[in-house]
């Protein structure tokens, strides 16, 4: 009961803040503009390094009238992470690649000299680290058709090393290592195509703004609508290519426009920063399209861990079917449904698995209204259910559901908040235990967005 008044507050705070919400943008409401919307060619990469050093010592002498004692502490670090990026994308070919990986090394030493004894003490320990990421994905299109061929893969490695070595009193060494690796290869074939339409949301508005400047009295044609929404597509692209990005970029917006008789030139100071608004007021992101296919997947994943003593190796390799379909349609400028199912499951191929077989289901149902341009309503629901077979079965069921309400206040800040219901139940049978969480949780909260406005998943 408490929450449920919570809510009802909140609403009526919704609705009393939206008499003074901007409407701008959201007349429009033909969907055909976002299924006449073909991707443009697209072809980035991009390359950049990350790293550290740093080396602290310290010396301390301590001298009294029985002799001298000293203390020497030293450490050294390192870390590098390079990350590679690769996006090609056309009506015909979706090419992505992307590799981070992280390195880093600490070493820390110290002695001690006593003046007590000659010997002196030490200690020694090095900490080794390194994580790889790596993400492929290729879908080929057969022609002009919605058949595509699917190849891509999934790359999780985490290696973690510490050596520690003492003197004190007596000598010791101890080691502790741990290893957890994720591989996975699939090939396929699909049909159909999902489209980023989130630029012809910012086309729609950036048309509205010019009317409102009195630039122009009437709508863009359609062929223009999707030049302007080619061109917002790779605004972000411009940074990275150009210097003074911004001057690249609107001259092209100008070139689009100068099909319907509109020109951006003379405009003054005010009229240019309310048009370059335009790019900061997306709210969610907007898909458009149907796609299905089948793959087959090659899953291998270990953890290993180890001590002085011993170690504990798990290993599975999986041969696994999966078939999965998403879809995403504009209901109009204003809303936006969203389904996604994939379902997989497979045999263990190897010769002592501790599961013979896994199995995954996962559905997942949303949907977005933007009520004005500035108060965004989202409820999504995802049902996730995995089962094992092993010699005493193990599966898990998990149900998350969220809605929440966005209001912003600005486009780089909003007001936001959300309810949250989790249910979730485990049972596994080799460890003689069930759990079950049933948890609720209403939350609210401001948010800051830099350089851009939000856009909600």
């Amino acid at each position: 009961m408490k929450h449920s008044n919570l809510l009802l507050v909140f609403f009526i705070f919704i609705f009393v803040i939206k008499i003074d919400a901007q409407n701008y943008g959201l007349d429009n409401s033909d969907p055909s503009l976002f299924t006449k919307y073909r991707l443009p060619d697209t072809d980035l990469r991009a390359l950049w390094f990350n790293t550290s050093l740093s080396l602290n010592t310290d010396k301390q002498d301590n001298v009294n009238i029985d002799g001298k004692s000293s203390n020497y502490n030293s450490h050294f670090g390192y870390s590098l992470s390079p990350y590679y990026y690769l996006l090609q994308e056309s009506e015909q070919h979706y090419l992505n690649f992307n590799a981070n990986i992280y390195g880093s090394y600490n070493h820390s030493y110290s002695e001690n000299h006593s003046l007590y004894s000659p010997n002196f003490n030490s200690y020694s320990n090095k900490q080794y680290s390194t994580h790889l990421t790596a993400i492929f994905t290729d879908n080929i299109y057969r022609n002009s058709g919605d058949m595509f061929y699917s190849f891509g893969s999934n790359i999780n490695v985490d290696m973690s090393d510490t050596k520690s070595e003492s003197n004190y009193y007596f000598e010791s060494k101890s080691y502790n290592g741990s290893k957890y690796q994720n591989y996975s290869f699939l090939f396929g074939v699909g049909f159909g195509k999902v489209r980023n339409v989130t630029p012809v949301v910012s086309a729609i508005r950036f048309q509205e703004r010019l009317k409102q400047i009195n630039l122009l009295n009437h709508d863009l044609s359609d062929q223009t609508i999707e030049d302007l929404a080619q061109q917002f597509s790779r605004q972000n692209y411009y940074s990275m290519v150009h210097v003074r990005s911004g001057k690249y970029f609107w001259r092209s917006i100008d070139n689009a426009l100068s099909r319907d008789g509109v020109s951006l030139n003379g405009l003054n100071m005010y009229s240019s920063s309310y048009l370059m608004e335009t790019t900061g007021e997306i709210r969610f992101l907007r898909q458009e399209g149907f796609m299905a296919g089948i793959n087959v997947n090659f899953n291998y994943q270990n953890a290993y861990q180890a001590n002085s003593s011993n170690y504990v190796l798990e290993e599975d390799l999986y041969t696994l079917g999966n078939a999965y379909l998403n879809y995403s349609h504009q209901l109009n400028l204003d809303s936006q449904i969203n389904f996604n199912l994939a379902v997989s499951g497979g045999p263990n191929v190897l010769a002592k698995p501790v599961a013979r077989q896994m199995y995954y289901l996962d559905a997942n149902a949303g949907y977005n209204y933007e009520l004005t341009d500035r108060i965004v309503i989202s409820l999504n629901n995802e049902f996730i259910l995995n089962f094992w077979n092993e010699s005493l079965q193990r599966k898990t069921l998990t149900n998350y559901l969220t809605f929440s309400v966005n209001y912003f206040i600005e486009d780089n800040i909003s007001f936001n908040a959300n309810y949250n219901w989790e249910y979730s139940s485990e049972k596994n049978n080799l460890m003689l235990h069930s759990d079950t969480i049933n948890m609720h949780s209403i939350n609210a909260g401001f948010t800051f967005y830099i350089d851009r406005g939000l856009i909600i998943n």
